[in-house]
């Protein structure tokens, strides 16, 4: 299959801070790919560094085989960006301002009409005059409306109501099943096991693992809270190869639980139980299971 992006040793310095430590990952053609990391992990250096916005202190990126260059413009083409921070021109209406982006382009698309009454944005209302949320949508229709041939989505859902976010959901789908490439990053592991096949997860600068989204889900942690009638003994815990760690509070215990659940449903049948619920891990706790 085809690589659209390849990184290979990228490192990028502010003065004396490393914010890219020389990491490699690379993206395949018609695939959703994450970069899952906590805030300030060097997800958005990462894709500003690909787009040619920050220049880099070593290494090599490609786009379709292609090295990149600093004034990759031409490379851009059939790229769409959505940065984390998106900010449009406030005085305008976002009907204008997405007419005024097809112009730079040359371009007669007017898919930004039926993906603004897909994510409900009035168009004729002035840019300043929107919510949080519906001035994301304006970014997200401007992302969309040309259909790229790769999607670079900084931190996309940000401001969005759940249901959205499930619309969301399906406009990547949709993209990728016509042949886009999504380059997606995420500080939250719930989206990125959603929406992404493969996934790079960056800490600190470093990449720490990249691999297939059915990879992440095996070593993702479940968070499970058991109020016991009367408490395990520790070591019976201990043996439970499935329970990676806990925490009591008196007869209340939360385990987090990885591998096979078999073994930690088996584990709690030997007791009386009280209350149980289950919640998924945080990001900073899944994390835990790469080190």
């Amino acid at each position: 299959m085809t690589t659209v992006i390849k990184v290979e040793k990228l490192s990028k310095k502010f003065g004396d801070f490393t914010a890219l430590n020389e990491i490699d990952f690379s993206v395949l053609k018609g695939e959703v790919h994450g970069l899952l990391g906590a805030n300030g992990a060097g997800k958005t250096t990462t894709m500003r560094c690909l787009l040619g916005l920050t220049n880099v202190t070593s290494g090599d990126m490609y786009l379709m085989g292609e090295k990149i260059q600093k004034n990759n413009h031409a490379q851009r083409k059939d790229i769409s960006y959505l940065s984390g921070d998106f900010r449009s021109y406030e005085n305008m209406k976002s009907i204008d301002y997405f007419k005024y982006l097809l112009r730079l382009e040359n371009s007669k698309s007017k898919r930004y009409e039926e993906l603004c009454s897909r994510f409900d944005l009035d168009f004729n209302r002035k840019i300043e005059d929107l919510s949080k949320g519906n001035k994301q949508k304006v970014g997200i229709v401007q992302a969309f409306m040309k259909s790229p041939k790769l999607l670079i989505l900084d931190e996309p859902t940000g401001g969005l109501d759940p249901n959205l976010q499930r619309e969301f959901r399906k406009l990547l789908e949709e993209e990728k099943h016509s042949g886009t490439t999504i380059l997606l990053s995420s500080h939250d592991l719930l989206e990125i096991q959603n929406t992404c096949d493969r996934v790079t997860i960056i800490k600190d600068g470093s990449v720490i693992a990249s691999q297939s989204k059915e990879e992440l889900n095996r070593k993702s942690l479940t968070k499970i809270t058991v109020t016991f009638v009367e408490s395990p003994e520790i070591q019976e815990i201990k043996k439970n190869k499935s329970i990676k760690n806990y925490i009591r509070n008196e007869d209340e215990f939360i385990f987090y639980i990885a591998g096979s659940m078999n073994d930690f449903v088996q584990f709690l049948s030997k007791y009386k139980i009280e209350q149980l619920y289950s919640d998924t891990s945080d990001l900073n706790e899944t994390l835990l299971e790469y080190f």
